[in-house]
């Protein structure tokens, strides 16, 4: 099941890269500030979490590196051994191109590397069916592969709703207390945050 969504969620984000390039309409966030208001969110767990020095991140669903460059941008460059996953062959390839220097790319949706954390910034915000019930199987498999490569946490968000559902364009709006009542059983630790910016966002950081 896991292989054929990617599958259909990696042509249609194919499509939108190669139509409008590296920006955040091309990865479906609705402008930049929400998609900095997301990161700004996940790296001050990162700090809060993280004490060392050096850090490792995956960051699955990288898309065009957005994260990589907000992070490089924070001026951790050198302290950082970043891996970027995703199932669009177009996106990796850009990246693969644009940053060859600092950091490691993979078309694939989970990682191959444990690292400190695993990242999913809006990773699951879109499906390619309205099949409420198939997005939920999808997230829980997905994140119960992804914890087993986490050494210190999982950090992952997405848009929250009174009533659980997904658009005609494919826009996922979660039931936010079956999300952490499959966290609090299947992993333990779990803080929920909220994003002021981004009324409807929750942050969820899975820790160890």
């Amino acid at each position: 099941m896991l292989r054929s969504i990617n599958s259909e969620i990696a042509e249609i984000y194919n499509e939108r890269f190669l139509k409008l390039g590296p920006t955040p309409e091309a990865s479906m966030w609705f402008s930049k500030t929400r998609q900095i208001a997301r990161f700004d969110v996940i790296f001050n767990q990162l700090k809060l979490l993280h004490q060392r020095n050096s850090i490792s991140i995956s960051d699955i669903g990288c898309g065009y590196g957005a994260f990589l460059e907000y992070l490089s941008e924070k001026k951790i460059d050198e302290e950082l051994s970043y891996y970027g996953y995703d199932v669009c062959p177009e996106v990796i390839k850009f990246c693969k191109k644009k940053y060859f220097e600092r950091a490691f790319f993979y078309t694939k949706s989970f990682p191959i590397h444990e690292t400190d954390f695993v990242i999913m910034s809006g990773t699951f915000n879109f499906f390619p069916t309205q099949d409420y019930n198939a997005w939920k199987v999808y997230l829980f498999n997905s994140l119960k592969l992804l914890w087993s490569k986490a050494k210190c946490a999982m950090i992952f968000n997405l848009q929250i709703s009174n009533q659980a559902a997904i658009t005609t364009e494919g826009i996922v709006y979660a039931a936010q207390e079956q999300v952490e009542q499959f966290c609090k059983k299947n992993f333990g630790n779990i803080r929920v945050i909220n994003n002021p910016m981004i009324p409807k966002d929750k942050t969820f950081v899975v820790s160890k």
